[in-house]
C-alpha cells in the first residue's frame, strides 16, 4: 500500500514524498513510489498515528470506570468503545489515565486488570501503557479532609500494578512528600518514567528529583502552586531542567497562549509534548447536561463547567485541540505537528511508532487544513474513514 499526494510530516517539516507500508511497518519513503494499491490524499496532511499520553476517557465512558458512566456499559464495553472511538480523532495509541486520588485505589487497580484482559481483543487505538495521575499528591486544593492518601512507597506501587510494571508508562508523585526521592529511584529502576504533579515543591526539589530519575510532568501549570517571582516553584524547576519533559494542554484556556509559548521557548520545543486530558464528560453536546448520577455539567465553547463556574475539563478531542493550538494559541502548523505527533514518542522514549520512519508501525492519520480527520490507518489497515 502506498500513500500518495500528501504533505508528509517528518522531522518537524512537511515533505512531498510517498509512503509505502504493509500491515507491520513502514517499508519505504520516497518520491514517485510505484505500486498497485494507492491511497490518494489529494494534497492533505499525513501524520504518524497520534499518541495521547494523558486520556481518562470521553463520550461518557471512562478507562477507570466511574459511577457517572455506569449507564454507558460494563467496564469492558467502555474500554472497547474508547479504543474504537479515539481513532476518529486521530489517536492510534493511548495511555489509559487513572486519577487515583479522585477515585478509590482499588478501582484503579481493578481497571488495570480489566484493561490488560481486554487488550488482545481490541482492534482500534492501542492501549499501550498506563498513566497513573496524581497518585502521590501533596497540593492542598486536591486533598479532601479525612481522605486517605498513601505515601510513595515501593510496596504501594507494587500492589497498585499487581507487581507488573511492564505496561506502565509513568506514575505521578509530589517530590516534596516523605520518601519521594527513594521512590523515584525505585520506579526508575523498574523502567517507569516518574512524573511530577500536584505538588508544592521547590525548583531545587525538581532538580533533585531529576537527578534521581524524574522524567516528565503532568500538564505543566495545572496542578501546581501558581508562579510568583519571590518563590522557587515547581514550574520554574520544570522549565529549567530539560530532563523533565513538559506535558502541555494547548486548548487556549487551561494554559494561556503566552505561557504555552514561554514554556516552548524556555525548554525548547523538543522537550515539550501535547495531550488532550480528555475526561469521561468530554464530548458532551453544548448546553446543560444532566449526568446519570445527577451532576449537572454546563458545556459551552469547547469546555465543561460545574454550575458554580468551576471548570471540569476540556471538551475538545485530539484533532480539535490541534486546531485550537494553531488557531487560538497561535502555533505554526510545524509546531503543532511536532508537539502532537512526533514529540510524544521522542519525549517518552517510544521508538516503534509516533513518527513516519522506515521500520516504525504503519499507523497514520490523514487530516485536512482544519485538522478534520479524513482517514485513520492502524496496523496498515484503514480503521476510520470520514
Amino acid at each position: 500500500m502506498i500513500i500518495r499526494n500528501a504533505k508528509v510530516f517528518i522531522d518537524g517539516k512537511f515533505h512531498d514524498v510517498d509512503v509505502r507500508f504493509d500491515e507491520k511497518c513502514i517499508t519505504e519513503i520516497g518520491k514517485n513510489l510505484s505500486g498497485d494499491q494507492i491511497i490518494d490524499t489529494e494534497g492533505n496532511e499525513l501524520y504518524a498515528g497520534i499518541i495521547d499520553a494523558h486520556c481518562h476517557g470521553g463520550f461518557m465512558r471512562s478507562f477507570g470506570y466511574e459511577s457517572r458512566t455506569e449507564a454507558s456499559g460494563t467496564r469492558d464495553e467502555q474500554i472497547e468503545f474508547l479504543s474504537n472511538k479515539l481513532p476518529e480523532t486521530g489517536v492510534t495509541t493511548v495511555f489509559p489515565t487513572l486519577a487515583s486520588d479522585l477515585s478509590n485505589f482499588e478501582e484503579s487497580r481493578e481497571a488495570v486488570l480489566h484493561i490488560r484482559s481486554m487488550r488482545p481483543k481490541l482492534k482500534g487505538a492501542d492501549l499501550m501503557k498506563f498513566h497513573f495521575e496524581a497518585t502521590y499528591l501533596n497540593l492542598d486544593r486536591y486533598i479532601e479532609e479525612g481522605g486517605e492518601y498513601p505515601l510513595p512507597t515501593r510496596e504501594h506501587s507494587d500492589w497498585l500494578v499487581s507487581n507488573d510494571y511492564s505496561d506502565v508508562a509513568f506514575i505521578c508523585v509530589a517530590p516534596d512528600m516523605p520518601g519521594a526521592m527513594e521512590w523515584i529511584r525505585y520506579v526508575s529502576s523498574r523502567g517507569i518514567i516518574p512524573e511530577i504533579g500536584y505538588t508544592k515543591c521547590t525548583a531545587e526539589q525538581v532538580i533533585e528529583a531529576a537527578d534521581n530519575g524524574l522524567g516528565t510532568c503532568s500538564h505543566i501549570f495545572n496542578g501546581y502552586v501558581p508562579m510568583h517571582h519571590r518563590d522557587s516553584s515547581a514550574v520554574a524547576g520544570i522549565m529549567l531542567d530539560d530532563r523533565v519533559k513538559a506535558q502541555i494542554t494547548m486548548d487556549g484556556y487551561h494554559v494561556a497562549p503566552a505561557w504555552v509559548k514561554l514554556v516552548i521557548k524556555a525548554k525548547g520545543i523538543e522537550n515539550c509534548y501535547g495531550i488532550t486530558d480528555l475526561s469521561s464528560v468530554s464530548g458532551l453536546p453544548d448546553g446543560e447536561n444532566v449526568l446519570p448520577d445527577g451532576t449537572v455539567v454546563v458545556t459551552r465553547d469547547g469546555f465543561n463547567w460545574r454550575t458554580d463556574g468551576h471548570i471540569l475539563s476540556g471538551n475538545n478531542t485530539m484533532n480539535q485541540i490541534m486546531y485550537r493550538a494553531h488557531n487560538t494559541v497561535g502555533l505554526s502548523r510545524e509546531q503543532v505537528g511536532l508537539l502532537y505527533t512526533e514529540n510524544p514518542a521522542s519525549c517518552l522514549r517510544i521508538t516503534d511508532r509516533g513518527k513516519i520512519e522506515v521500520g516504525r508501525k504503519s499507523d497514520f492519520v490523514i487530516m485536512d487544513q482544519d485538522y478534520n480527520v479524513i482517514k485513520t490507518i492502524i496496523n496498515g489497515q484503514i480503521f476510520y474513514q470520514n
